[in-house]
């Protein structure tokens, strides 16, 4: 045991049980969807679960997993929900099994005696399944034709029993390949004494070991693991080493940038230029690669929701099915572990607020199943998470009286759909009449709305009474290295990150638009207002230069139209457009942290330094677009 009791070992073991169980869960929801459509699936990750146990020294669970697999290949259609309702459970405690070893703790083995005894309860099973034996045969050294002998054993053990697999295979038998010990798995309906005497009459066999593979340990398992296991090597690397990976990358970019610029001030050889494009090359192959090992598909985070809302609906006495795309998209690491608990909340909302119950859906003339749809989709430089159900639909009224009531606005007022949604993302504010189990303690949006601003991201909402409910996360793909668009306002040096830069305009003065009253500004694109965020006077930049005002005069003196740079920003349906003097061009920077002061104002997200210690700050555009809507 003590080769199962490394750390390494266990981390493997640990990983490939998270894995079959989430498995093991899909094809059981489609098995119960559809008891007719085969098994096969099922019987592959319970086969995977088997040798897993058999190899990790869990004889036990080796043995009852041997069992599930035996019953769900033998029992007809018309039990499949009593075999489904067991694997559950079977599934249930795996997973409480991978808690335990996750926690560093030992692992409770009790429940799964009881599922053993359910499992005598299958009394059609016991009956079809026979007795299966696994059989260890040794051979005399003397004897020179051991295939000849056990092709004749093997010709008298199927005169009696199915024989379902050899060691080795019967390919290598027949090719008379030599080998000294044979192991023989099959079932029969005969006992162990009778099996036993037919081996014990074959010729140059000098002892024979036969055991229930019900309650013990096969030693093929061990073998047919090891067999499978010739798939090509991956290696895990943990995501602080890729972090610092990026932070090196990020010194290699900013000292490629530095030579770059003393290679132009210098007047450098073509040479030395061409050497220099090819050392930014590389650095930028290994970049995107370096990113590309730091995406993880969502579908490892997704597989767990089917089995969740299946026993969610079950509680709340609806059909709910659960439809996923896009599950291979893959995101940041780092963001992908703290999506898991805005998606459960999203789905457990769907379930109990949104889909109805089937008599309340027949008479609204829908399906009486409703449909959770969970799409994921590229959007730019962003991932797109849209979680849609087909039922209710926001009740604006309800929410409005109860935003009302506990004062989060005023008595008189008539806020928009949009300023609604805002609402619900608020602590607190939950429209259910009573606090279940799935929910209605209000604790849940608001920290969605925490996690996805966090991870860079944002929230939009779109409902239909009465027909659907939709919320889409948009989310960035990744937060290591950055593309970022360059700014000077007054000799001052930001940055915009340029993941959601829809384009850049060159705007005449005369066609921006400002309002006397808020003294806000706007351009019309596409026949579309856009508000403006004018850089210079929003961070209180005083210009040296003359007034804007002389200028104008002069410029309209002279007959000639100033013209500004409109950096438009697009996320999801909201676009914001932001003034600035002079664009300085793109580069690719490691954004840094910065202290709490600056990160409150919320102006900026973070800061990059570029060569020769210069620190810049970057421009946080979400937060500007949020407080546009808002003012």
């Amino acid at each position: 045991m003590e080769d199962f009791e490394t750390e390494e070992f266990q981390d493997v073991m640990l990983l490939e049980l998270t894995e079959r169980v989430e498995e093991l869960n899909t094809g059981l929801l489609e098995l119960e969807k559809n008891p007719k459509k085969k098994s096969d699936r099922i019987l592959h990750t319970l086969h995977s679960l088997k040798g897993l146990f058999s190899l990790s020294g869990y004889p036990q669970l080796s043995s009852m997993t041997h069992s599930m697999e035996n019953l769900l290949s033998t029992i007809d259609s018309g039990g499949v929900e009593k075999v489904v309702s067991l694997l559950f459970q079977y599934s249930d405690e795996l997973q409480s099994l991978a808690n335990s070893l996750r926690g560093g703790k030992t692992p409770e083995l009790l429940r799964f005696d009881q599922l053993t005894q359910q499992l005598a309860s299958f009394d059609d099973f016991i009956v079809n399944l026979g007795n299966k034996f696994g059989i260890k045969v040794l051979f005399s050294p003397d004897c020179k034709v051991i295939s000849a002998r056990t092709l004749v054993l093997l010709k008298k053990l199927q005169k009696k029993a199915t024989v379902e697999r050899t060691v080795p295979p019967m390919e290598e038998i027949q090719a008379g390949i030599t080998f000294k010990e044979l192991f023989v798995e099959l079932t029969t309906q005969e006992d162990e004494e009778a099996i036993t005497q037919i081996i014990e009459e074959t010729q140059d066999v000098i002892s024979a070991n036969i055991s229930r593979l019900l309650d013990s340990v096969s030693t093929v398992e061990k073998t047919s693991v090891m067999d499978d296991s010739q798939e090509p090597l991956n290696v895990r690397v943990g995501l602080k080493d890729l972090d610092r990976i990026i932070q090196l990358l990020g010194e290699l970019v900013i000292s490629g940038q530095f030579i770059r610029e003393i290679g132009e001030q210098q007047a450098y050889s073509r040479s030395f230029k061409e050497n220099l494009a090819s050392y930014e090359r590389t650095i930028s192959n290994i970049q995107d690669l370096v990113i590309k090992m730091r995406l993880v598909p969502l579908e490892t985070i997704l597989t767990r929701f089917p089995r969740m809302v299946r026993d969610l609906g079950q509680k709340s006495d609806k059909k709910v099915d659960l439809i996923i795309s896009g599950k291979h998209i893959g995101v940041d690491r780092s963001v992908i572990e703290q999506l898991t608990n805005p998606l459960t909340h999203l789905l457990r909302n769907a379930v109990d607020h949104g889909i109805e119950l089937p008599a309340d859906r027949i008479k609204k003339k829908k399906d009486e199943r409703g449909t959770i749809r969970l799409n994921i989709n590229h959007e730019r430089s962003d991932i797109v998470i849209e979680i849609k159900d087909d039922g209710c639909g926001l009740d604006y009224k309800k929410i409005s009286k109860k935003a009302k009531n506990l004062g989060l606005i005023p008595s008189g007022t008539d806020l928009t759909h949009e300023e609604l949604h805002a609402l619900l993302f608020s602590q607190n504010l939950s429209t259910t009449d009573k606090t279940t189990e799935i929910s209605g303690r209000g604790v849940g949006l608001n920290i969605v709305k925490e996690i996805v601003e966090e991870i860079g991201g944002n929230i939009e909402v779109e409902s239909e009474p009465g027909k659907f409910t939709s919320i889409r996360l948009i989310i960035p793909i990744s937060v290591a290295i950055t593309k970022v668009l360059m700014l000077s306002i007054q000799e001052q040096r930001l940055a915009i990150p340029m993941a959601n830069i829809d384009q850049i305009l060159t705007v005449p003065i005369d066609k921006i638009l400002q309002d006397s009253e808020s003294n806000t500004k706007s351009i019309i694109v596409d026949n579309t207002p856009v508000p403006l965020i004018d850089l210079t006077s929003f961070l209180n930049y005083n210009s040296s230069s003359p007034s804007s005002t002389s200028i104008t005069n002069k410029i309209r003196s002279n007959h000639i139209t100033e013209k500004e740079n409109v950096v438009l920003w697009r996320k999801g349906a909201r676009t914001l457009g932001f003034l600035v003097k002079e664009l300085l061009g793109e580069r690719d920077v490691v954004i840094k942290p910065i202290n709490n002061f600056l990160s409150q104002l919320g102006t900026f997200s973070g800061a990059t330094i570029l060569e020769g210690g210069q620190v810049v700050l970057i421009l946080d555009p979400m937060n500007f677009l949020e407080t546009s809507i808002h003012a």
